[in-house]
């Protein structure tokens, strides 16, 4: 008996896709569970093993800037946001357990606390005031575009505001 395999190929191709994702997915909620538990070593390796395996996947990259961000890696935090939040534009959301816009905003919003961050920098504050005030500048168009994305993110909404979204609705009230 003879297949034709160009009929199985593409099938199994699916599956074994399918089954790698997956896997990927386990794996990063294996991360998160470590993450909540405090575990930040473990998490972020396994986050930085997700991203190696598939880079493409912009979850991975959020969650990995959180983590940086939140342990004050700020370089390396804006450097996988901005990654996260690219693949995120070009593809959408990896996982379907929240709507694309909720992400996005999350996405949006992580970067421009990064960039706030930043911003507050001895260096960055006291350096070159162009570089600060287009730091200031592009975490406040972060912060409105999250905003825009998930009119209950009031975090993003209140930095739009403070930090001189002259339209932003915070400002009308």
């Amino acid at each position: 008996m003879t297949t034709d395999s160009s009929a199985v190929g593409p099938r199994v191709d699916e599956d074994a896709e399918r089954s790698m994702l997956d896997d990927l997915g386990k794996r990063f909620m294996a991360a998160m569970t470590l993450k909540n538990a405090g575990d930040v070593d473990g998490a972020e390796d396994l986050l930085r093993a997700l991203v190696k395996a598939e880079p493409r996947l912009p979850e991975p990259h959020l969650e990995l800037a959180r983590l940086l961000l939140d342990t004050d890696r700020l370089a390396e935090s804006e450097t996988h946001a901005r990654e996260g939040l690219s693949h995120l534009e070009q593809s959408g959301p990896w996982t379907d357990e929240l709507p694309e816009h909720i992400v996005k905003g999350v996405g949006y919003a992580l970067l421009a606390e990064i960039l706030r961050r930043i911003a507050d920098e001895d260096d960055v504050i006291f350096g070159d005031p162009d570089r600060f005030h287009a730091l200031v500048e592009e975490s406040k168009k972060h912060f409105q575009t999250a905003s825009d994305l998930d009119s209950d993110d009031s975090y993003s909404s209140y930095y739009a505001f403070f930090l001189g979204e002259a339209g932003h609705q915070a400002a009308k009230t």
